[in-house]
């Protein structure tokens, strides 16, 4: 596991957060801009000019094939169908398709100030941050897209109906189905199967030197048929690099943990025995709720065995 990469550096907030008065004008600035955002907001068949940036395909066998977009350039997209509203969370996300190209569905994350989550919640990140993080980590990723992670297609900005500016991240579009929704739609073998691979997907992604931090049911997508399934993360709005040893060795059993409570949590109405098969099919610090500093001698070399 490598620790070459430095974090990308966020900067500082343009108000003072320990100011009443500073967060109080921010906030109040921020709620007026997102009444007129709401009462002009983005809609099916509005089309944006983007400047896109066309990855290589991975060469990987089983790579998925690189979506057919026009070249790296000026590309108008329009608006398809919303799949998520971001009021008060990091971005709305939309699926569009790119104009007089071949039809090929792509997923945009907008991300729009007044929208986004409010700065008197704890988890307030600047909108430009999210936005240049993201792509910045997508970009140091390029043998992780179209396996654990979409392709990426570029970061741009785009003025709202409200006039309002805002950032795009064009994405490969995952067809699938979430954590959410798999109690839902799929069988015990499927739910299960679910499972081991998302487990799977975040130890891959850890084990590659890099922190996924937010890790939450959405984020996930089971996508492929029979024989050819994947879970693939499909949000990396905080991910960073891993700085040091202690830090790999707690993220390697943490991430992939907190993956599975949550899953847990999605389908135990439906899989009551989910944890009897667990303790059979994963490794015992993922489903084990002991920390890992109380365990024994032999689970910290199951433990260790996981990142290898």
């Amino acid at each position: 596991m490598s620790f070459e990469v430095p974090s990308y550096e966020f900067r500082e907030l343009h108000f003072n957060q320990r100011s009443e008065s500073d967060v109080a004008v921010v906030f109040h600035e921020q709620m007026a801009a997102r009444k007129f955002a709401l009462q002009a907001p983005l809609q099916t068949d509005l089309q944006f000019t983007l400047a896109l940036e066309v990855p290589l395909q991975n060469p990987a066998p089983e790579a998925r094939e690189l979506p057919s977009v026009p070249s790296s350039g000026p590309t108008t997209v329009q608006l398809c169908d919303e799949l998520q509203q971001g009021i008060d969370g990091f971005s709305q996300v939309w699926t569009a398709v790119c104009v007089g190209g071949p039809g090929t569905r792509l997923v945009l994350k907008i991300i729009q100030p007044s929208i986004c989550r409010g700065i008197l919640s704890d988890e307030y990140y600047e909108p430009w941050d999210l936005a240049h993080n993201e792509a910045w980590v997508y970009r140091h990723l390029p043998h992780y897209q179209g396996l654990l992670i979409p392709y990426f297609f570029g970061l741009s900005t785009i003025v709202t109906p409200c006039g309002e500016e805002a950032w795009v991240l064009v994405l490969e579009f995952i067809p699938g189905i979430t954590v959410n929704s798999v109690a839902d739609s799929a069988s015990i073998s499927d739910i299960r199967d679910f499972c081991a691979r998302g487990v799977e997907a975040v130890q891959k992604f850890v084990h590659g030197g890099w922190s996924l931090r937010d890790i939450r049911p959405p984020n996930f997508i089971l996508t492929g048929g029979p024989g050819a399934r994947a879970v693939v993360i499909i949000d990396l709005f905080l991910s960073e690099p891993i700085k040091s040893t202690s830090d790999a060795k707690f993220i390697a059993n943490d991430q992939p943990r907190s993956f599975f409570q949550q899953f847990v949590s999605c389908v135990y109405d439906v899989d009551e025995d989910i944890f009897e098969w667990a303790k059979k099919e994963l490794p015992r610090f993922v489903w084990s709720p002991a920390p890992l500093d109380s365990g024994s001698e032999e689970d910290q070399a199951v433990d260790s065995e996981s990142v290898a």
